[in-house]
């Protein structure tokens, strides 16, 4: 059977690690004080004790007395004199065969000595013991009396060592209080610390965080849209595989400002102003983007932005398989409808047995077919925008407008133009005056297109006499949703005004109220490495 494990919650690791590094800092902190405080004043103590030993074992008198029937009287007067002097606790003279000759007991003399230590100093050895007396913790000295290079005997000196052992059962308690002390508020402190950390990250547990790792990073792998984050610093701290393909970016520019690596991104810009962008058309390192970008806000303050965004040549792609669909669907409904009317009246006319006029009419309307589309394949060498010309002018005929193109247009190539961009600029301003000319309410109805292509630029102008544009609203006319007519959504002028910024361009606006509108829109055929700031 298959025994599942609970993980240790991250706020019991959390308070444990806090008592455990609690109780290890006290127990090394105890046993740094004793290493420097306690055994340092035992040290010194027994370096005290032994030197006093040795000192009254130089004395003559001492020397000359041991073996002496009265030597004990001499060596005892002495060994008081200098156990007041020097607080030792004891100072005994024994000879060779152990018999005391100084003792502060009067009745230990002559006695003889009783404890550890002796034969060792009999053989001429200086050392110091340590030991637990009737008066408490000692430490003895023994130092070798000698004659010449003969032993005759060795000086025993105590010294109480109680006040040390004091200090040390002292500190022991108040390191075991402190233990105690610490226990309680380490683990006060990790629970509150525990507590705000589990706050911080949403109340999951480091598995959980893991896992949402792994998550995010399978997320923004899959997805094919380029993704790209920075800090409140303006550092690229993500970015994904399908960002670095769209752009064309190197692996490893994690960390690096962005504006050095993206100058005219306008991330920076999102981030500085905290307003989000939708549907944003840019060129970044030459690639056309469309783009979201979103500012990162934590406790009202902005801690970064996040970009996501699409290749627009696939985005391009995908419409121009639907919008080009619809234009040849339009274009056939115009043209069919105006045959049909041509056929009605050719019909007509030999139904009435007119053949001259019927072959007069069918000549005609062949002639005038062929000759615009002469002129338009022969002077737009775009077909994009040489169809769209075609299909506004069909359009334009069935609705009594007389849309004249320039003859002197001309126009090579869009250069690194997107086909696309010029034809919705173009479509745009076209729909836009022809919705004016309707409005009017004029009899002659009439619009003028020239596009040329010179000086490294293409140069659009379009034309109208229709109502014309209010002076107040010149200014408002490109505005996302603004629109004098109840029939327009007030987006064809705005995404002109977009494309034209895109890609660096110009636009100009003449008009007259009530008498005409003229559009003239600038655009550079060949873009700067880098591409226009977006």
């Amino acid at each position: 059977m298959r025994i599942f494990r609970r993980p240790i919650r991250l706020q019991q690791k959390i308070l444990f690690l806090a008592i455990l590094l609690v109780t290890a800092s006290l127990l090394i902190s105890g046993i740094q004080v004793r290493r420097t405080i306690i055994l340092p004043l035992e040290e010194e103590t027994a370096e005290n004790a032994l030197f006093i030993a040795k000192l009254f074992a130089s004395v003559p008198e001492v020397r000359y007395n041991i073996g002496q029937p009265q030597g004990s009287v001499v060596i005892q007067t002495l060994a008081e004199i200098y156990r007041e002097q020097t607080g030792a606790m004891a100072i005994t003279v024994l000879d060779m065969d152990g018999k005391r000759y100084s003792h502060p007991l009067l009745e230990y003399i002559d006695k003889p000595f009783q404890g550890e230590g002796l034969e060792e100093a009999l053989q001429g050895k200086s050392f110091v013991s340590r030991f637990k007396g009737p008066l408490g913790y000692q430490v003895r000295a023994f130092a070798p009396v000698r004659d010449g290079t003969r032993q005759i005997g060795t000086v025993a000196v105590s010294l109480l060592s109680n006040d040390i052992h004091k200090m040390q059962n002292i500190l022991s308690k108040k390191l075991l209080f402190a233990l105690i002390l610490g226990l309680v508020l380490g683990g006060l402190g990790g629970s509150i610390l525990a507590s705000n950390i589990k706050k911080s990250i949403s109340g999951l547990e480091p598995h959980e965080i893991v896992r949402l790792f792994k998550e995010r990073e399978g997320i923004l792998e899959s997805v094919r849209e380029g993704i790209i984050a920075i800090d409140e610093d303006g550092r690229i701290n993500l970015i994904n595989q399908s960002a670095r393909k769209i752009l064309g970016l190197r692996p490893g520019i994690k960390g690096n400002l962005l504006r050095e690596i993206m100058p005219n991104m306008r991330l920076m810009e999102v981030l500085e102003t905290g307003k989000a962008v939708f549907d944003l058309e840019q060129n970044v390192l030459n690639k056309r983007i469309l783009t979201n970008q979103v500012p990162i806000e934590l406790k009202g303050k902005y801690i970064g932005a996040i970009a996501s965004f699409r290749d627009m040549t696939e985005v391009t792609a995908m419409a121009e398989e639907l919008t080009g669909v619809k234009r040849y669907v339009e274009a056939l409904r115009v043209y069919n409808h105006e045959f049909l009317n041509k056929l009605h009246t050719i019909a007509g006319l030999i139904h009435m047995g007119k053949l001259p006029k019927a072959l007069e009419c069918i000549s005609e309307s062949t002639e005038t077919w062929q000759d615009t589309m002469t002129f338009v394949t022969k002077r737009i060498k775009d077909p994009s925008v040489g169809g769209l010309l075609l299909g506004k002018m069909g359009r334009c005929r069935e609705l009594g407008i007389d849309l004249e193109l320039d003859k002197t247009s001309y126009i090579a190539s869009t250069g690194n133009i997107d086909s696309n961009s010029l034809v919705t600029i173009i479509g745009n301003l076209l729909e836009n005056a022809t919705l004016s000319v309707i409005h009017s309410g004029k009899e002659h109805r009439l619009i003028k297109c020239s596009i040329f292509d010179q000086s490294g630029r293409i140069l659009v102008s379009v034309y109208d006499e229709g109502c014309g544009i209010p002076s107040e609203n010149i200014e408002r006319i490109f505005e996302k949703g603004f629109s004098t007519r109840k029939d327009s959504g007030g987006y064809g002028l705005f995404k002109v005004r977009e494309i034209v910024s895109l890609y660096g361009g110009e636009i100009e606006v003449l008009s007259e109220e009530g008498k005409y509108a003229e559009f003239l829109v600038s655009l550079p055929s060949e873009i700067e490495q880098g591409g226009p700031n977006g």
